[in-house]
């Protein structure tokens, strides 16, 4: 486990937050794999129960710099669709929520949904192998645009996507 975490800690800087990530179509297969897993309050989130909604899942960890770039816009963007039928699913790997409360708190992020992929089950069913990587699901729940990298998600092209999802 600790050579796959080297080896992901290297991929993240050869993704250097400099260099934006670019919300792009998505190829692969459409269907999002399902998951369930815990918040760092206990609560069981399924992937299905979100059926209805846009949905953005972020796949993020504390020691990636891409990641703690973006996180604050990811927390505009929730801010943004507030009322509206979309929410961000961030998914933590391998990490417990005793260490990312206090780091969350320490860059300002507080009502984003964070859910643990302890064992990193998720990320590898995901395919996941750099950080931050993002996907963003139609209401049906399948993947339409993926982002690998820290995106801003404050620009224009990016909400025009989101609200033509959401129509």
């Amino acid at each position: 486990m600790k050579i796959i975490h080297i080896f992901l800690v290297v991929l993240v800087f050869a993704v250097s937050p400099i260099q934006a990530a670019e919300l792009k179509p998505y190829t692969g297969t459409m269907h999002a794999s399902e998951f369930i897993l815990k918040d760092m309050q206990g609560k069981t989130h399924r992937l299905s129960g979100y059926r209805g909604k846009v949905v953005l899942v972020n796949f993020w960890a504390t020691w990636c710099p891409p990641c703690i770039e973006e996180l604050p816009s990811l927390q505009r963007l929730l801010e943004l669709y507030e009322g509206k039928d979309f929410t961000i699913l961030t998914i933590d790997v391998g990490e417990p929520a005793e260490l990312i409360r206090p780091f969350l708190s320490q860059v300002g992020v507080n009502d984003l949904t964070v859910l643990l992929d302890a064992d990193g089950t998720t990320h590898k069913d995901w395919n996941i192998y750099v950080f931050p990587t993002n996907f963003l699901l139609d209401q049906s729940g399948k993947i339409r645009y993926a982002a690998v990298g820290a995106l801003n998600w404050d620009e224009q092209n990016v909400i025009d996507t989101i609200n033509k999802l959401l129509e």
